[in-house]
């Protein structure tokens, strides 16, 4: 997969200013650029510096409205306009940019928008700016595997970047580090839930979409309301040569077979089926299923079979197994 820009580690958002806009821009440079888009921003005049202060001023001295609303858009141009409203009400009355966002920030509005950046003691994770350069990032990160659809994430970022129970925030690297162990993890399995979706429903999703549907539940209800999973133990096995029904796979992800289980069980099969065969004794892919579940007599007409290879071969047998139950088959 594609990965963040780098410079000496550096892959901040950085937040600069242009005539009373605020935006941010990537400190670090992507492979192969000359300049980064901090760069390029600050060579067409954007700043560092945020614009200066008013000096406050005294009720009655003729603050209006608009020239509230006008500074409010050139500090917080990425807040909804129901905030902005509340921040210029709050400079015509105060007319003190600090006062007017701490009055801000105690609003409806505000909390509607922004409430999960405040901590238990009232305090704040972050300052909004900076949360919506963390969220630009995880949509980023998420770009990079080609999901770009974020409706169904924006509750899941808000979490992280509140940072949940434990008020412990999830950065844009940690997040971009998760993503990129998970998508290593399913990876492999995105052609084949590909051409199994397109078989069984006859429609065609792109690989984000898949991703997405791969790890995250709410998108994979919204999308066959749980039968992706059963897909993906049906790539499992039709991946290594092994073809069985829907239904199939279905009974066996309600039996509890997981994603993990069934990528150990189907590596494997093919050979523990071949050296059955070799000694004369016929053993079928739902025996080996019924064992790695866990299944009384599956389990005990396996190791029958691997008591006699073991005698027969010289070779011991074992099967991988995980909280008391068959994973995998292995050859100690």
């Amino acid at each position: 997969m594609a990965t963040k820009p780098i410079v000496e580690g550096v892959n901040n958002q950085v937040t600069i200013y242009k005539n009373g806009q605020v935006s941010t821009a990537q400190e670090g440079r992507r492979e192969g650029e000359e300049q980064s888009e901090l760069e390029r921003k600050l060579a067409d005049d954007w700043s560092l510096t945020p614009p200066a202060q008013s000096t406050p001023t005294s009720r009655g001295s003729g603050r209006s409205y608009t020239t509230g609303l006008d500074l409010a858009r050139s500090l917080y141009n990425f807040m909804p306009k129901e905030v902005l409203d509340v921040y210029a009400k709050a400079w015509v009355e105060s007319g003190n940019e600090n006062i007017a966002i701490g009055k801000t920030r105690e609003s409806k509005a505000w909390e509607k928008e922004f409430g999960f950046l405040r901590r238990k003691d009232g305090t704040l994770v972050m300052d909004e700016i900076t949360a919506m350069s963390t969220k630009a990032s995880y949509k980023e990160t998420l770009a990079e595997v080609g999901v770009t659809d974020f409706t169904d994430y924006e509750e899941d970022f808000n979490t992280m970047i509140g940072g949940g129970e434990a008020e412990d925030p999830v950065s844009a690297q940690e997040f971009q580090d998760r993503v990129d162990i998970v998508y290593a993890g399913v990876k492999n399995q995105i052609p084949e839930v590909e051409k199994l979706f397109r078989e069984r429903y006859g429609l065609d999703l792109d690989k984000g979409t898949i991703f997405s549907a791969l790890v995250n539940p709410k998108i994979q209800d919204k999308i066959l309301s749980g039968e992706i999973a059963t897909l993906q133990l049906q790539a499992q096995a039709s991946s290594r040569g092994f073809s069985t029904s829907f239904a199939r796979f279905e009974q066996l992800r309600k039996l509890g077979l997981t994603t993990e289980m069934a990528s150990g069980l189907y590596e494997s099969a093919g050979g523990i089926i071949s050296q059955a065969a070799g000694i004369g004794r016929e053993l079928d892919l739902q025996t080996l299923e019924g064992a790695a579940l866990g299944q009384q007599e599956e389990t005990k007409r396996l190791q029958r079979i691997q008591a006699e290879l073991a005698s027969t071969q010289g070779i011991q047998l074992g099967a991988a197994k995980k909280d008391k139950q068959i994973t995998g088959l292995i050859a100690d």
